[in-house]
């Protein structure tokens, strides 16, 4: 499992604090006893992120990531491809950076904003920042946060940074650390989405701390950022920025990855779709978990289940399924409940087919669905269904497997969850259910459950008692095929909406 992440934490504070008093807080650099160059606070556009890009040679995590022998070229790629804050990690025994990185860019780069990114810990590294360059400094809530010193030096840092214009960029993992900050009224808060317990990413948390966030503050997100669709999601959350360090470093010579990341985040921002922030919210405040009624093809279906209190609604987009629903009434529905039903989310369910893919994704586009099914997604090749790459996606989608066992799910996707649906030639709707020791076996491993395949009344309560984060319905409480029971129906969510 290796150290927690408080753990590096202490580790680096004290190897600094060591040095610190070996070399002093410059770390034997030769600093301008003036700031040589303009201050620049960081700035952006209205509807484009503040994007600050990292130079990044190592880290605990990922070991050493490349050796960047030109510092300033790398900015230049940054800001070439609209980076508006370059990020230099100054850090040197576990991030390999130093201050004469920040200095040398700095000064090549005047006009541009730069981050001073370490583990500052004392006052006094604020005046060797303005020193050195910095316009911005990061500072991290999780070293000060518990101890009455340390939260007396944060006040005194921040008190610093007034002093000398500085912008702190206050770093926070969980909601403690966000109440924490907001007593200091801060201008940007960035969420990390490295898990405090295990030293891991998980993004789906950092999304939702945002709704924590008060809208007066900008907030960035940072961390684990693997593709252009990281960004479309931290813009459909409504975050002000991103901060992105060992993904661009890797994939420096690809050219355009930086600016499909921006135009991704663009687009996301401008929908702010609320399918991923319902679902976040349910899956870290909810004690039920949501319910989703899939297969409908009729109107009255569709109120029935919206009255009965379901979450979400499905509509089946391959015309090979029994339960077929063509655009035109999915339209119909879309439009009658989005009227009546306005927190109702809609999804689209598709196997893989390019046309049905499309079609889905034209759906999606004009407002009709909410999210893609993907059905059938294929384990083995996670980033690919029906040929497109997802990590380039810029719209909703998650996927879901036909599960039978822990190997069938996938240890590496860019889907925000998995939704799992069990193993049958019929590719969903068969009413078979999947084995509860499989389930237990995946919730052993640490994974949410999102259930789907012979969910009904018969077995309800084996399923609730394994806490899932959502029930997926469909033939079980069916009269006919594609026909719902209305009794069923509502007895069935209202077992599920029951506390227990």
């Amino acid at each position: 499992m290796g150290r927690t992440t408080a753990e590096v934490l202490e580790t680096i504070a004290q190897k600094r604090n060591e040095k610190i008093a070996k070399l002093g807080f410059s770390f034997n650099h030769p600093l301008p006893t003036q700031r040589q160059t303009p201050l620049i606070p960081p700035h952006h556009a209205p509807h484009s992120p503040l994007m600050i890009a990292e130079v990044k040679r190592a880290s605990p995590s990922a070991g050493l990531i490349d050796t960047i022998p030109d510092v300033c070229e790398l900015a230049r790629k940054y800001i070439a491809q609209g980076a508006n804050v370059i990020s230099v990690l100054t850090e040197e025994d576990h991030f390999k950076g130093s201050l004469s990185d920040l200095m040398a860019i700095k000064n090549t780069f005047p006009n541009i904003s730069v981050l001073r990114k370490d583990f500052i810990q004392h006052p006094e590294e604020i005046e060797i920042s303005y020193r050195a360059g910095a316009d911005l400094v990061l500072l991290i809530v999780a070293m000060f946060l518990g101890d009455r010193k340390k939260e007396a030096d944060f006040a005194a840092i921040l008190s610093e940074c007034k002093k000398y214009a500085l912008t702190p960029l206050i770093e926070i993992h969980n909601e403690q650390e966000i109440q924490f900050a907001l007593a200091f009224n801060p201008e940007i808060l960035g969420i990390n989405s490295r898990n405090l317990h295990d030293f891991t990413i998980d993004k789906n948390k950092a999304l939702y701390l945002k709704s924590k966030i008060p809208a007066s503050v900008k907030t960035i997100f940072e961390s684990g950022i693997q593709s252009s669709f990281d960004g479309y999601l931290a813009g459909t959350f409504g975050f002000d920025g991103m901060l992105c360090g060992s993904y661009l470093v890797k994939s420096q010579d690809t050219k355009d990855n930086l600016a499909h990341l921006i135009k991704a985040y663009t687009k996301g921002k401008q929908l702010q779709n609320p399918f991923y922030q319902k679902v976040f919210d349910s899956i870290y405040t909810s004690p039920v978990p949501l319910v989703k009624i899939c297969g409908i093809t009729d109107l009255d279906d569709a109120f029935n289940a919206a009255e009965a209190g379901a979450d979400m609604l499905g509509f089946i987009l391959t015309k090979q399924s029994p339960r077929y629903c063509a655009t035109s009434n999915v339209k119909l529905m879309s439009k009658a409940i989005t009227r009546i039903y306005p927190h109702i989310l809609k999804v689209g369910v598709i196997t893989e087919s390019k046309d049905e893919f499309i079609l889905a994704r034209e759906l999606f586009k004009e407002g009709m669905i909410d999210c893609i099914q993907l059905h059938s997604y294929n384990p083995t090749t996670p980033n690919f269904y029906a040929s497109y790459d997802l990590k380039e996606a810029d719209f909703n989608f998650y996927a879901c497997v036909n599960f039978d066992s822990p190997k069938d799910y996938p240890t590496h996707s860019p889907s925000p969850f998995v939704l799992l649906d069990s193993k049958s030639s019929a590719q969903g709707g068969s009413g078979k259910s999947i084995a509860i020791s499989a389930l237990l076996e995946l919730k052993a491993m640490g994974k949410d459950l999102f259930i789907a395949g012979g969910v009904g009344l018969d077995n309800l309560d084996t399923l609730l008692g394994l806490k899932p984060k959502m029930l997926d319905i469909n033939s079980k409480i069916e009269l006919s095929v594609g026909k719902k029971d209305k009794i069923k129906l509502q007895t069935i969510i209202k077992t599920i909406k029951t506390p227990r």
